[in-house]
């Protein structure tokens, strides 16, 4: 028979069981809660929460604040806007992006800030090309190419009076004001140069796999996603020097850099500790394989920094992955448009363009504003947003080109079934529609199979369609010599690339000859039909009532010069004259007149591109074999407003009055003949 327990030694045991727990837990939260590097950060104990208690000094409000990216191709363009959108969202300071990028990713984001142009911001663009022979000798096996070693050469790239600098990668997102970032440089010692945030995975310990070996670091090493450069006193080290001499050592017996810049950083590091001051671990919180950054925080205001530094992006394992996945989507798909805040308070702030000044006066009660409030905005504009492979030159190529919205999304596809060549694609989408085309676009086996298609972004703004300046951006961003300025909802035949290569050619195009070549327009009221591989066919079947030409039922002016009767029997190109409303789609070169912005919404818009067309003096020349089918959808909003509200067709036709008085003014007496466009009823477009 076992003694029986005393109560009281029972009682002790667990109490002391108790204690241990309880220990336990606070050793434990206190880990979690220290928010600072992996194993012991010597700044653990400041800015591991948003406190503002506790938190270091921040720089003064109006001070300018530097930030360093490098920037290659079409996705880390993408990437980059979702970087600077966390940035200006918590932003309160001035700040001066130094981007270093290639010819594409310049030529986009170029565009985009110029387009932004949000407050207090100021871009400056250095060209990766120039900096490529610095780090070509160094052999890399990162995904990131020579573009993931350039951070090495930034002291030398930027200017020599830029004294310090935060440099990032483009995978990560903000959680908090970069100012609090900018504030640990108040930490360094005189001769720490560097600030960096403790690797957190093993890579650097060589134990992940048998015979992994990896370059030389401290400890786990230090990432590289998010670096504070002392740049002043980097060059008076010897800084090129230092990583050039460390580098070439190590290349000796290591075949090639595994992790880009981040292993020779390390490696300088490990040789001289003493240039590194640690970050707290919460200032690049990475979401790679085997990480250890669940450690790092505890909850959500602990963040500051995440980096998605894994090459499966959003798609990495990670125990909080959905967490993070929708926080980096809300700054994806938030409107751009609503960061144009400015600061307030801050000297300097530049004076508003000419269109921020006419908006600022335009009246509020005037009947027509939405009109005129809509041709002033100037919208954001993301240019190739998807890869693009530029055409070849080719000396009588021809792009197609166009506009659309979302709801139009589903014609892309049958459009690139019937147009083999170049296309020039202006979408007029929101933040978040962007990213759902994206989605679209790599979903469809046919558009993702296509890179001579141009896609651009126009970010949506205003109650009203901005149909020409939708078509000035596509037009604009061609780059063959000839243009076919369609609509997005025409299916053009199947032959017509080829053809109006050759019409061009046999023509004698270019030079001092300016032509516009006129693509016949047909329509069919049936979703479903077949399509006519030839002129032969597309007769037959508007002889049987199942095609027509182009609006004959609502608006027969439109298209009435093409003469479809003399089109039947046509075998050469024929002339054809002006009249009022013609609107025909043509063929012109890269290089024609623009379409006027003022025309928004519904009404006009190409009527008054081909008054300008044929001001300018184009001749217009119908293709006897070309033909262009209008499919039927659903009318547009600016389509219902135009036939049901008064005010919307008075405010049209105070456009078109204002259009013959400019053109009057460019042309003079010449533009007389076009006044009687203007005594027509309202007129579709």
């Amino acid at each position: 028979m076992l003694p029986r327990r005393r109560p009281r030694a029972l009682g002790a045991a667990l109490l002391l069981l108790l204690l241990l727990l309880l220990l336990g837990f606070f050793l434990f939260d206190g880990r979690l809660r220290g928010a600072a590097a992996l194993d012991g950060d010597p700044l653990g104990g400041q800015g591991g929460h948003n406190r503002s208690d506790c938190g270091p000094q921040l720089p003064p409000k109006c001070e300018l604040l530097h930030v360093a990216i490098v920037c290659a191709g079409h996705n880390s363009s993408r990437e980059v806007i979702t970087l600077v959108k966390s940035m200006l969202f918590y932003r309160k300071n001035p700040l001066h992006l130094h981007l270093v990028t290639d010819a594409v990713a310049r030529n986009i984001l170029e565009t985009l800030f110029h387009t932004w142009m949000v407050p207090a911001v100021r871009v400056s663009f250095y060209d990766a090309e120039e900096l490529k022979p610095q780090v070509s000798w160094i052999p890399n096996k990162h995904y990131s190419g020579l573009y993931g070693l350039m951070k090495l050469v930034l002291p030398g790239a930027l200017p020599p009076d830029l004294a310090r600098v935060i440099v990032l990668d483009t995978d990560v997102t903000f959680a908090s004001d970069i100012a609090e970032l900018w504030a640990l440089f108040a930490h360094f010692s005189d001769k720490q140069v560097i600030g960096l945030v403790e690797n957190q995975s093993d890579w650097y310990l060589g134990n992940l796999w048998k015979n992994h070996r990896p370059w030389p670091a401290l400890g786990r090493g230090f990432n590289t996603g998010v670096i504070l450069l002392q740049l002043d006193r980097l060059r008076r080290a010897g800084w090129e020097q230092m990583w050039r001499l460390t580098a070439s050592r190590e290349l000796l017996t290591l075949p090639a850099t595994s992790l880009a810049d981040q292993d020779i950083f390390n490696a300088v590091i490990k040789e001289h500790p003493g240039l590194v001051q640690p970050l707290p671990c919460i200032w690049n919180v990475q979401l790679s394989d085997h990480t250890l950054a669940e450690r790092c925080y505890s909850e959500a205001s602990d963040l500051k920094v995440i980096h998605w530094n894994s090459p499966k992006k959003l798609r990495v394992k990670n125990k909080h992955v959905e967490f993070f996945r929708n926080f980096y989507l809300t700054f994806m798909e938030y409107d751009g448009n609503l960061l144009r805040r400015e600061l307030f308070g801050c000297p300097g702030q530049p004076l508003p363009g000419a269109e921020q000044r006419a908006l600022a006066q335009l009246d509020e009660e005037d009947a027509c504003f939405e009109f005129r409030q809509q041709q002033l905005t100037v919208h954001r504009v993301h240019i190739t947003f998807l890869p693009h492979e530029p055409p070849p030159h080719r000396p009588h190529d021809v792009t197609l080109v166009t506009q659309l919205s979302m709801d139009r999304l589903q014609m892309l596809e049958a459009l690139c079934r019937h147009w083999p060549g170049p296309m020039s694609l202006a979408l007029y989408l929101t933040d978040a529609e962007a990213q759902q085309f994206l989605r679209f676009v790599e979903a469809s086996p046919v558009l993702s199979a296509r890179q001579d298609v141009a896609y651009h972004v126009v970010y949506r703004e205003g109650p009203l369609y901005p149909i020409n300046q939708l078509r000035n951006v596509a037009l604009a961003q061609a780059l063959t010599p000839y243009v076919f300025l369609s609509d997005i909802d025409f299916l053009p035949a199947y032959s017509l690339y080829d053809s109006l290569r050759a019409s061009i050619e046999q023509l004698g195009l270019g030079g001092r000859r300016k032509a516009a070549l006129v693509v016949p327009a047909f329509e069919t009221l049936h979703y479903r039909f077949s399509f006519p591989t030839s002129k032969a066919e597309l007769l037959a079947l508007l002889d049987a009532g199942a095609l027509h030409t182009f609006r004959y039922h609502e608006w027969p002016r439109g298209h009435a010069p093409t003469d479809y009767t003399r089109w039947r029997e046509a075998e050469a190109p024929y002339r054809v004259q002006w009249a009022a409303d013609y609107e025909p789609y043509v063929v012109v070169p890269r290089d024609c007149p623009r379409y006027d912005p003022r025309f928004v919404g519904f009404g006009w818009n190409k009527v008054a591109h081909i008054v300008e067309l044929d001001a300018q003096e184009y001749e217009l020349l119908v293709l006897p074999e070309a033909f262009t089918i209008h499919l039927p959808h659903a009318p547009s909003l600016d389509i219902s407003r135009f036939r049901s509200s008064p005010t919307y067709r008075d405010c049209l036709q105070a456009l078109k009055d204002e259009f013959h008085q400019d053109l009057s003014r460019h042309y003079g007496a010449a533009a007389l003949k076009y006044l009687t466009a203007l005594q027509q009823p309202g007129s579709p477009a």
